[in-house]
């Protein structure tokens, strides 16, 4: 499932596809777009596979946890004595002015370690697409690592804004309905990617694209911001899938050819998606048009989160 907001307070649903005692990860999937952010982190520039750091603790408060620990006030202590130092120019008539330093002492509560620091390291591996990815290290889902599997959600998000949590095999557990439309059905049901993509390929074959892959990372990227629906089409969009975010009322019609575009509508898609592609262009019906270059992923992101 793909997280994207400042902060979870309640872990559990975010794991509801996940069993007891089960292997997960937390990732970034999206590396490109925080180049500069992962060097801030502690990575080097060229963000080699296999660099692993334990993030800088600048970014807030769970990253300072997350490398340092708790430190409370120690109240029932006596207080110590520390020293400052203050400096002070005096100016004397006739002579050179005098610029002098103190020790001003001041007391203040002793501080002791209260909840040890849980140090967890990002490590930047490839996924099953040949893609870099940053990753924690596995978790296991259970009672007692929930508030470790909280933390390290809590600091991608702090950091990135963003993560998507993974099984075993780094595929997302994000089930999807499949709602039936007058387009072509997919199997009813409730699917998560790992099965959706199966008809999806077969589509694919029936369209005779060339770089399936590629087309599938496409579909997997967009199904990972956890659509209510996806449905195949007819008429003038026959190569596209869509995929409805019926909430936020934004209709994404993916190409199945690289190298075309994206379509994204509100409101009535069904018969929008009906029209050709020359008629849409012309009126401009589409809320967004993303051509399949450089930026789309990021385009994409800044739409749907």
């Amino acid at each position: 499932m793909r997280i994207s907001q400042s902060k979870i307070h309640n872990v559990d649903k975010f794991l509801l596809e996940f069993k007891k005692d089960e292997n997960l990860y937390i990732v970034l999937d999206d590396i490109d777009s925080y180049k500069d952010r992962l060097i801030q982190v502690g990575f080097s520039s060229l963000l080699p596979t296999g660099e692993k750091v334990l993030p800088s603790a600048l970014f807030g408060n769970v990253s300072e946890f997350n490398a340092n620990g708790k430190y409370e006030k120690l109240r029932d202590l006596p207080k110590e004595t520390y020293y400052k130092t203050q400096s002070a120019t005096i100016k004397a008539y006739g002579k050179h002015d005098v610029y002098i330093t103190k020790q001003q002492p001041y007391e203040k509560f002793q501080v002791g370690l209260t909840e040890i620091a849980p140090s967890i390291e990002l490590v930047i591996l490839l996924d099953d697409n040949n893609e870099k990815i940053v990753s924690s290290d596995k978790l296991v889902y259970n009672e007692n690592n929930k508030n470790l599997i909280k933390h390290t959600i809590n600091l991608f998000l702090e950091i990135f804004g963003e993560c998507v949590v993974v099984d075993n095999e780094f595929l997302s557990r994000q089930k999807t309905k499949i709602k039936k439309v007058s387009w072509n059905i997919l199997p009813k049901g409730v699917m998560p990617w790992a099965k959706l993509r199966e008809p999806l390929i077969d589509l694919l074959d029936k369209t005779a694209v060339e770089d399936k892959e590629d087309t599938l990372r496409r579909f997997e990227f967009i199904n990972s911001f956890s659509p209510d629906f996806v449905a195949t089409g007819n008429g003038g969009f026959n190569d596209y899938v869509v995929f409805g975010f019926e909430d936020r009322n934004l209709y994404v019609l993916e190409n199945s050819f690289a190298g075309n575009a994206t379509y994204i509508f509100n409101n009535d898609w069904e018969t929008l998606s009906q029209l050709s592609k020359a008629e849409i262009l012309a009126e401009k019906l589409q809320e967004h048009r993303l051509i399949h270059k450089k930026y789309w992923k990021r385009s994409m992101k800044d739409i749907l989160k």
